[in-house]
């Protein structure tokens, strides 16, 4: 897997800039500017899309003293980039749009919290996966894209690299999401009441 710094080296090439890097704290404007973008633009990617390898599913905490209008208020997951849905107990697949969960997120004093009216309530959100040999492949290119988008300007001055960066970065989160969805199976849909009784 590609660690940190060939990611940003592909986002260099991708903008015309020949010079690699080796460290993010080496003295060249490459290094200096990677640097800043890497973990901001990382995270911004993973938050784009529930990508599989960076899912995870848990039980919330519930710390009680629900807000107006809520019946629960459950503690935020540590490392959580975006939380993707309200689960309940023993559930497996995302609900449909109309029979998803509401729920708010907010602040208490002790930092973030979930609202939601759902009882014992689990999340299925996105993990801040922070070491690059987890990453997925595809991942790891629209990665490299996204940050071409931001190298391109400051180190070649060129609009048409950061618009082709742009493209290519689409491009790139389309192929990782039609990727993504083949990783999984759902349950078999249950006989059809018909079908079942002619038999």
């Amino acid at each position: 897997m590609a660690s940190d710094i060939e990611i940003c080296n592909v986002a260099l090439s991708r903008v015309a800039h020949s010079q690699s890097i080796v460290s993010f704290t080496e003295k060249s404007k490459a290094a200096e500017l990677c640097a800043v973008f890497y973990a901001q633009l990382r995270d911004l990617v993973l938050a784009e899309f529930p990508w599989p390898f960076a899912e995870s599913t848990v039980v919330l905490a519930d710390i009680g003293g629900a807000a107006p209008g809520w019946a629960y208020r459950y503690r935020y997951p540590a490392d959580c980039l975006k939380v993707r849905e309200i689960i309940q107990p023993g559930q497996r697949w995302s609900l449909g749009v109309d029979l998803q969960i509401p729920f708010k997120v907010g602040y208490d004093v002790g930092g973030r919290v979930i609202h939601t009216d759902q009882p014992e309530a689990g999340v299925r959100f996105t993990y801040r996966v922070a070491d690059s040999t987890f990453f997925d492949p595809l991942f790891a290119d629209a990665l490299s894209w996204r940050l071409a988008m931001d190298l391109a300007l400051p180190l070649s001055s060129k609009t048409d690299l950061q618009q082709f960066a742009t493209q290519q970065y689409g491009l790139a989160l389309t192929k990782a999401q039609g990727s993504a969805f083949e990783e999984s199976q759902d349950d078999p849909e249950p006989e059809s009441e018909f079908v079942s009784v002619r038999s």
